[in-house]
């Protein structure tokens, strides 16, 4: 099955395959996202003079490829081993799995609304198409909701099931943003001022982003820390720099100068 949205590959493109025979020259490979077959030579797998083949593949092995050449015409593609980098097979595999996760949401999706299987590789690929990463979609769909399904071209009854298991089967990251708040009363009953000031600061952001969660706490006048945590990156962020209006039209109500500052790596 051709997982990808094009028939062949590019040159300098990684690829998953997997290896099905090796010879004395080489090893031919499926490459699993094209359905194609492709070769790798022995100077593109073996390092160094005195080792052998199998030394670095072995039958069966699934690993990723980088793309050295294609033959449109003739179909024929040449791949290389030892070209690609640790970092970058790491990250392909990754990618690759996340790509298997999405189809397999899809075909759930397909199957219980008796429709055939099949389409479910034009789904993956329109996802693909508007988010890079196929699964991002479904991460988008458990943060923000069925709305970041609406600019796609999907009937009703499909977007509906597949934001159902989005939200049944997917976990968007915890993310965590800090920051340091430098506050001070203008008159007296300054510490009661504060306090009521930071109370209705988390009030306030928790009316509006009320599935993230935040704390408020002294690190030691006139310095306070503000953790805001929540799954979705964009989400927590929007939720931060909502923090440094909702201060801003605090310090009058107050009578508290007071600013917000993102702790990095916090």
């Amino acid at each position: 099955m051709r997982l990808a949205g094009k028939e062949l590959p590019d040159v300098g493109e990684l690829v998953i395959g997997t290896v099905r025979k090796i010879a004395d020259h080489g090893a031919y490979v499926h490459l699993d996202e094209y359905d194609v077959e492709a070769f790798a030579p022995i100077h593109e797998i073996v390092q160094s003079w005195f080792h052998s083949i199998r030394d670095y593949v072995k039958e069966g092995l699934k690993t990723v490829f980088k793309v050295v050449s294609v033959n449109p015409r003739m179909r024929v593609v040449e791949v290389s081993l030892k070209r690609v980098r640790p970092e970058d097979k790491e990250r392909k595999m990754l990618a690759y799995r996340r790509k298997i996760r999405a189809l397999k949401i899809i075909e759930v999706a397909m199957q219980r609304l008796n429709r055939p299987g099949e389409g479910a590789l034009k789904v993956l690929w329109l996802l693909e198409e508007h988010f890079g990463d196929p699964f991002k979609a479904f991460e988008e769909v458990a943060r923000a909701g069925p709305e970041a399904l609406g600019r796609l071209e999907l009937d009703g009854e499909l977007k509906a099931a597949l934001v159902e298991l989005a939200v049944q089967h997917v976990e968007t990251p915890t993310v965590r943003v800090s920051g340091i708040i430098k506050a001070a009363s203008i008159d007296g009953n300054g510490v009661e001022k504060l306090r009521g000031a930071f109370e209705e600061l988390a009030r306030a952001l928790r009316g509006k982003f009320p599935d993230l969660s935040f704390r408020v706490y002294a690190v030691g006048p006139p310095r306070y820390r503000i953790d805001i945590t929540g799954r979705g990156a964009r989400h927590v962020e929007a939720a931060f720099n909502e923090a440094k209006n909702i201060l801003q039209a605090l310090q009058k109500k107050y009578n508290i100068i007071a600013s917000l500052q993102r702790l990095e790596g916090g």
